[in-house]
């Protein structure tokens, strides 16, 4: 480690690394398969959702399959790193108890290993994307502030639901009932040209409807992109982010007695 650098974020950044890979590697421990597994369930349910919305309902969006799968990773990704972030507190209250950390990166790590199989996803959807020739533009490069923002959003709405899930058990299964609704609400399977216009206001606030389409925009040339929208998703992630980072420090001490 580089000397000037502070020990305490040394020790912070090393503890937070550890943990972000031995939780990615724990969640596929004991399996033949292994990642292979947390490729299964999006394509799954890319294969069904293909099948309905080309075969049944006759959707052409152009390049659909490749329209539908990053909606999926991308959504797979936030219902995976939110879960874990909201159990990244509870779920290791032993450490807690007997080891000095920063308890913050407890979640941090649990949604960035979700991170690491989102990033191996995306591998795969550019390998569909190759397949399908689809065209390179630099536009492209504006693809990374949105997996920022996504990362951020994710982390910052696992930071809410760890300190509300100490006090509430049943947040865990009412979470699940929350990105179960959001996944029909969110343009996953529809381009957002087929809402209404009177309502794509309302769907533009929940941030992951524009980190959806415009990602989409970005890497599939579907869609449309507006430099107001592309601002708000940025800010609104950044603004959960640090509520999520304040709430936890001022809940940390309350947290730890609660469980």
């Amino acid at each position: 480690m580089i000397s000037f650098i502070h020990p305490e974020l040394a020790y912070a950044w090393r503890l937070f690394t550890t943990l972000t890979w031995t939780n990615f590697k724990m969640r596929y421990y004991g399996s033949i398969l292994g990642y292979v597994w947390s490729l299964m369930k999006p394509l799954a349910m890319f294969g069904v959702l293909y099948v309905v919305f080309t075969v049944v309902m006759k959707q052409n969006t152009p390049h659909y399959k490749l329209f539908l799968l990053l909606g999926i990773i991308i959504w797979d990704f936030f219902v995976q790193a939110t879960n874990a972030g909201m159990n990244g507190f509870i779920g290791n209250y032993q450490m807690i108890r007997k080891v000095y950390l920063p308890r913050i990166i407890l979640v941090m790590a649990a949604v960035s290993s979700a991170f690491i199989g989102f990033f191996f996803n995306l591998i795969v959807f550019l390998v569909f994307a190759l397949i399908d020739r689809v065209e390179w533009s630099p536009r492209m490069l504006w693809f990374i502030p949105l997996v920022i923002a996504l990362y951020l959003l994710a982390t910052g709405i696992g930071l809410i639901l760890s300190i509300i899930v100490v006090k509430v058990r049943d947040m865990l299964s009412l979470w699940e009932v929350v990105t179960q609704l959001g996944f029909w609400f969110t343009p996953i399977m529809y381009p957002m040209s087929n809402v209404p216009e009177k309502f794509r206001f309302y769907e533009f606030i929940n941030p992951m409807s524009g980190i959806v389409e415009y990602s989409r925009y970005i890497l599939v040339g579907i869609g449309s992109l507006t430099k107001m929208g592309y601002c708000y998703d940025m800010s609104i992630s950044f603004l959960i982010f640090c509520l999520g980072v304040a709430l936890f420090k001022w809940k940390e001490g309350e947290m730890v007695e609660d469980l």
